[in-house]
């Protein structure tokens, strides 16, 4: 820090130069600094003043603004009296070299390059720090631009989902209600089923039995087993060997046996002493004839 108090009052004794900021100036040093290292020297010399700069020129405070000053300004000073310097604490005399025009410009100069390398080296780093800044900027924007994107692909995604789910309810509930549709047809044509069998059905009169029937005559149709028939009608109380004599002069048939085709059923010898009444032959029937092998 430069340490400097803008309000610090001249010493006694002392006479201000205003022709020293003059000539600062004149040598290309800014108002600020020159007023700050003058301020600092108590205005005493000129050499002072640049020697002041060159001991404090990287102090951060440098170039801040000053306030205006209150000191008291006096004539014109002699250049090549002895003036001590001020110092924090004591104040202690100590001879300055006086400069020569060209010592005086050769510390500007010096000043001056100090300065503008300071000046560099400040710029070189605020190029680095833009140069930083950039990238931090643009990776910051690559971020954001993946951020959205994903944000984006989310909400796609999302969206998909949301659809699918709507797809599946719609088709859950087209199949409830075509379920419902044919649960209800169904139940609707069995009413209609229901409501037609009930006006089908109709009362049941109970079968009164016949009273069984006195067969007198039985007609029978005896087949040859050339398959020519002979129909021939019987008394109900002529036997089954009645009809095989019947046979035998109808035909030239000697050895041959009886039977029905259904239920089929063929007559023994010992049962043509039975009545075709009661053999069930009456009152029609159809006999076959097939020849015997003995």
């Amino acid at each position: 820090s430069s340490g400097i108090n803008a309000e610090w009052p001249l010493r006694s004794g002392f006479e201000v130069d205003m022709g020293l900021k003059d000539d600062m100036l004149s040598m290309g040093f800014n108002e600020n600094r020159a007023e700050r290292s003058l301020r600092a020297v108590q205005y005493s010399s000129l050499e002072r003043a640049i020697a002041w700069l060159e001991a404090h020129e990287n102090d951060p405070d440098i170039d801040d603004p000053l306030p205006p000053s209150q000191g008291h300004v006096l004539g014109s000073a002699s250049q090549d009296s002895e003036v001590p310097v001020l110092t924090s604490g004591n104040c202690e005399a100590e001879p300055v070299k006086t400069l020569t025009e060209e010592e005086k410009a050769q510390k500007a100069e010096e000043l001056k390059a100090k300065i503008a390398e300071k000046k560099k080296i400040a710029d070189a780093k605020d190029r680095e720090d833009a140069i930083l800044r950039e990238k931090i900027r643009r990776k910051e924007g690559q971020s954001l631009a993946q951020m959205r994107e994903q944000r984006q692909q989310d909400e796609v995604r999302k969206l998909a989902e949301e659809r699918r789910r709507q797809k599946m309810e719609d088709e859950r509930a087209k199949k409830a209600i075509l379920q419902k549709i044919k649960e209800d047809r169904a139940k609707q044509e069995e009413e209609r089923n229901s409501d037609k069998r009930d006006s089908d059905v109709k009362p049941v009169t109970p079968v009164q039995p016949k009273p069984p029937q006195n067969y007198n005559e039985c007609k029978l149709q005896i087949r040859l087993p050339t398959g020519k028939p002979i129909i021939s009608t019987f008394k109900a109380e002529d036997t089954l060997g009645d009809v095989a004599a019947f046979i035998r002069d109808s035909s030239d048939l000697d050895e041959f046996s009886l039977m029905t085709s259904f239920p089929r059923k063929v007559f023994q010898v010992s049962e043509y002493g039975f009545s075709l009444k009661s053999v069930g032959l009456c009152p029609s029937a159809v006999l076959m004839i097939s020849k015997s092998s003995h």
